[in-house]
């Protein structure tokens, strides 16, 4: 029996030292990754109809963050010097994808960006490296 407890014991200190514990969940170790995104990172679209952003998210995700992702169009700023962000209709295509379509029309031969600026998943982990930034362009685009 001293031989068992000697072993588990072990065991567990090798798991603090190692920066863990007996009951580390995944949540604790390891934050929220994008694994997909449509447009794909840098890509110059083909089309200004029909702009269908999605997110995949490595696991399933708290609904309440989709508050926390906007879009917007990089260098150009309305009358009041702000930059120009787009409205749109969010909605969760299931529990790890997270779909933008955004409301307005695409200028060709810009540059736009959707920003995810914080994600929390539903096991109470938050997005790695948040905010994670998304850039396309319209260039050469009709």
């Amino acid at each position: 029996m001293r031989g068992i407890m000697v072993g588990v014991g072990l065991v567990v200190a090798g798991l603090l030292v190692l920066g863990g514990s007996p009951t580390t969940s995944r949540a604790e170790t390891t934050g929220v990754s994008i694994v997909k995104t449509s447009p794909k990172y840098g890509e110059a679209l083909a089309s200004l109809k029909g702009l269908v952003v999605e997110i995949v998210f490595d696991r399933p995700m708290d609904p309440a963050t989709q508050d926390d992702v906007s879009m917007d169009q990089r260098g150009a700023t309305n009358e009041k010097g702000e930059p120009i962000e787009f409205d749109g209709t969010y909605t969760w295509v299931n529990p790890t994808t997270l779909r933008f379509v955004p409301e307005g029309a695409l200028k060709p031969n810009a540059v736009y960006q959707v920003t995810v600026w914080s994600a929390k998943a539903k096991d109470g982990s938050e997005l790695n490296g948040a905010p994670y930034r998304l850039p396309f362009s319209t260039s050469g685009a009709k």
